[in-house]
C-alpha cells in the first residue's frame, strides 16, 4: 500500500490586483496547515491575466497558474464592451478544465473571478466565494447565484445566506493580535531596532498601499516637524512611485524615517502606535487583526468601497477617519492627538479568517 499523502485540489481565482490575490495566497497557507496534519496534500493551482499585478507576485511565490484573457465589465460603450463576449467565452473555455481538476474552485472577485464561477457550474464542482469589501464587486455579485457558500470580509446588507468571517491575511499579521501585552511588548522593541527606530518613542507608521499615496504623502510630509516635536517618531513608506522625490528632496530630519517600500509589514505593524493608511479591504484587516488605533483616508474609487470598509471599523472606538478630499495637517495633527490616547482593541477571534474559509473549503470539497 501506498505511503504517499493523498491530494487535495483547489482552483483560485482571484485577480487584478494584488488585494484580490493576497487573501488567496493566506487561504492556501491555511489550508496547506490543515492538510499536513491528516497526511493529505494541497494541490493548488491560480488563474492569472497577462499584465495583472497577479502574474508577477504568483511568480515570485512559485506558484502554479494558467493566463486567461482578461474579462473586466464593460463601462459605457467602446472597443472593450464590443469584445466582452468573446473574451469571456475564451476564457471560460480554457478555465474549464483546470475546474475540472480541482476539488473545491474558490474565488475572491476581479477580472479571472467569472470564468471561473461559471466553469465551475459547467462541471458540477463546488464554488466558494469570498467578498472582502463592504460594497461587493460586480464579479462577486454574479457568482454569489452560482456559490456553494458565499463568505464575506464584512456583514453585507441583503446577502442573505451568507457568513461574514473577516478577510484572509497573513499569519505573521494575524498572530499580531493574540499576543498578550508582555510579549507584543518585547517584539515592538525588536521591531523598531530592525527599522532602525528608537525603541522608546511613540511611532506613527503611515503607507497608502504597495505605490504609496500622492495626497497622504503630501499631507504627512507638511506634518512632520509638528508630529517630531509632539515626540513622535514616524516611519512612513511613500511607494516606489514617489521614493525618489520623498526620499531626495526631502530634508533629512531625525525621527522621520521614509521608504520607498515595507516588506515586512508585521514588523511595521508591531512597531507602530498609530497607523495612518487607506481603506482598501486588505487594510483593513490588518488594523483589525493587529488591533492599532489608526486615521483612515479613503480613496473614492470604484463604488466607494474604501469609504464603506472604513466606517464598518469605526465602532471599534480606536479609528477616525478623514475623507481624501478633506485631510489637512491640522485635521490630521488633530487625529493623532485624540488617537494617542486611544489604547489597542485586542483580537477576539480564535481563528483567522483563512482558517474558517480553508475549513468551509475542505467542508465543501468532502460534499462531493
Amino acid at each position: 500500500m501506498s505511503n504517499e499523502p493523498k491530494t487535495f485540489s483547489v482552483l483560485f481565482a482571484g485577480g487584478g490586483t494584488a488585494g484580490h490575490l493576497l487573501p488567496a495566497l493566506a487561504t492556501q497557507r491555511a489550508l496547506e496547515r490543515i492538510l499536513s496534519r491528516s497526511n493529505l496534500q494541497l494541490n493548488a493551482f491560480y488563474l492569472a491575466t497577462k499584465l495583472g499585478a497577479e502574474r508577477r507576485i504568483l511568480t515570485q511565490q512559485g506558484a502554479d497558474f494558467r493566463i486567461i484573457p482578461k474579462v473586466d465589465f464593460p463601462r459605457g460603450v467602446g472597443l472593450r464592451t464590443l469584445t466582452f463576449i468573446p473574451r469571456l467565452v475564451i476564457a471560460v473555455l480554457r478555465t474549464i478544465s483546470l475546474a475540472r481538476k480541482a476539488d473545491v474552485v474558490v474565488g475572491f472577485g476581479g477580472y479571472v473571478a467569472l470564468p471561473a464561477y461559471i466553469a465551475a457550474r459547467i462541471v458540477r464542482k463546488p464554488l466558494v466565494i469570498h467578498e472582502a469589501n463592504a460594497v461587493p464587486g460586480l464579479a462577486n455579485r454574479l457568482g454569489r447565484v452560482l456559490a456553494t457558500f458565499t463568505l464575506t470580509n464584512f456583514p453585507i446588507q441583503d446577502w442573505r445566506n451568507s457568513k461574514s468571517i473577516g478577510l484572509p491575511i497573513r499569519d505573521e499579521i494575524w498572530r499580531i493580535g493574540r499576543l498578550d501585552q508582555v510579549e507584543r511588548d518585547a517584539e515592538r522593541s525588536r521591531a523598531r531596532e530592525n527599522f532602525g527606530l528608537d525603541i522608546n518613542r511613540k511611532t506613527i507608521l503611515v503607507f497608502g498601499g504597495s505605490l504609496g499615496a500622492a495626497k497622504l504623502n503630501s499631507v504627512v510630509e507638511n506634518s512632520v516637524d509638528e508630529l517630531l516635536n509632539h515626540g513622535f517618531q514616524v516611519l512612513h513608506s511613500v511607494g516606489p512611485t514617489h521614493a525618489r522625490k520623498e526620499l531626495t528632496d526631502a530634508p533629512k530630519r531625525s525621527g522621520y524615517f521614509p521608504v520607498p517600500y515595507i516588506s515586512e509589514m508585521d514588523q511595521a505593524y508591531l512597531a507602530a502606535d498609530i497607523v495612518i493608511a487607506r481603506s482598501g479591504a486588505g487594510t483593513c484587516a490588518e488594523i483589525a487583526a493587529t488591533g492599532i488605533p489608526a486615521l483612515l483616508v479613503p480613496l473614492a474609487i470604484g463604488n466607494g468601497e474604501q469609504g464603506k470598509n472604513a466606517e464598518q471599523l469605526l465602532g471599534r472606538g480606536n479609528i477616525r477617519l478623514i475623507k481624501n478630499e478633506e485631510l489637512t495637517s491640522v485635521n490630521l495633527l488633530a487625529a493623532i492627538d485624540d488617537l494617542s490616547q486611544e489604547a489597542i482593541v485586542p483580537l477576539q477571534s480564535e481563528h483567522s479568517a483563512a482558517h474558517e474559509l480553508a475549513e468551509t473549503i475542505l467542508n465543501c470539497g468532502r460534499l462531493q
